[in-house]
């Protein structure tokens, strides 16, 4: 896909806000590699500052609920909720033996056992999931490595290991570090006064490790490759994509200025600038509504 067609805005988009006009989006386009690479960057930017993907995606998260009947989940718009499991269950067992120092870490996508031996020696080892798809692959792939040992709690053989919980470390030398999976699924509904919260049906309250599997985000709108049609209309909010117009408008303006100019004197008249700041910090206070939720 060429630069600058897809994202909150493309260059359809910008050009249709340069242009204010409603009966022709191609009048005057300006089309150029720089100003693409500045779509795509500013788009990149944005979703940075605002500390989230803005396309539609799935997520399989863990929050931490404190006995309350509602829920708020950082992603939104939320558009699928496939599971909430309301409680969770330990799965299996991982420790090491004969090291200095072992633990072990999870994310969505794998784990990783990372050890240092007696002579310093730093060893990672990662363990897809995609490899290891449930709970008996994963410990006989553990069993394999050296000076690694894991263990089936019960009848969990059969769980999913790409519903672990992640943990950035967990501390297994000599001593079991307990794996965690969902445990049974509630009955949920979003709000609906708000379009990133959850919230137990039949006045139920969700207790500590809640499994959230669910879909939250925007289509976004895709324009053709010279930008000038659009061929997916998306439902970016307006507000935020003309944010992002005028961020790219800011930066292209600004481009040519020396920023490291701090004080220039014209006969009797003195112009002093500060650092020119970042465009997408200038204009925070508009996009600070479209920022990933505080839980």
């Amino acid at each position: 896909m060429a630069k600058g067609v897809q994202g909150i805005t493309n260059i359809y988009l910008y050009n249709r806000f340069m242009n204010d006009i409603n009966d022709s989006a191609t009048a005057n386009v300006s089309d150029d590699t720089t100003l693409r690479y500045v779509i795509d960057e500013t788009n990149s930017l944005i979703a940075q500052k605002c500390g989230r993907t803005f396309a539609l995606t799935t997520y399989k998260e863990w929050v931490d609920a404190v006995g309350e009947r509602y829920v708020v989940l950082k992603n939104y718009p939320i558009t699928n909720i496939k599971l909430v499991a309301g409680s969770g269950i330990d799965l299996f067992t991982v420790k090491a033996t004969g090291f200095q120092l072992a633990t072990v870490s999870s994310n969505n996508s794998s784990m990783t056992l990372s050890s240092i031996d007696t002579t310093g020696s730093e060893v990672d080892t990662v363990l897809d999931y995609a490899t290891n798809a449930n709970v008996s692959s994963m410990v006989t792939s553990i069993d394999l490595v050296s000076g690694w040992d894991a263990n089936t709690l019960g009848d969990r053989g059969d769980s999913l290991t790409q519903l672990i919980r992640p943990i950035d470390s967990g501390w297994c030398l000599d001593q079991q570090t307990y794996m965690k999976g969902p445990y049974l699924g509630n009955s949920v509904r979003v709000s609906l006064d708000s379009d990133s919260t959850i919230e137990s049906i039949g006045g139920g309250r969700f207790s500590s490790d809640i499994f959230v599997w669910y879909s939250a985000g925007y289509t976004l709108p895709v324009c053709d490759d010279v930008g000038g049609t659009l061929t997916t209309d998306g439902n970016v909010p307006e507000g935020l994509t003309m944010t992002a117009n005028r961020i790219v408008k800011d930066y292209l303006e600004q481009r040519n200025e020396d920023t490291n100019m701090l004080q220039e004197d014209i006969g009797d008249y003195k112009y002093i600038r500060g650092e020119v700041m970042s465009c997408v910090d200038r204009h925070w206070k508009d996009l600070q509504q479209y920022s990933r939720k505080v839980v």
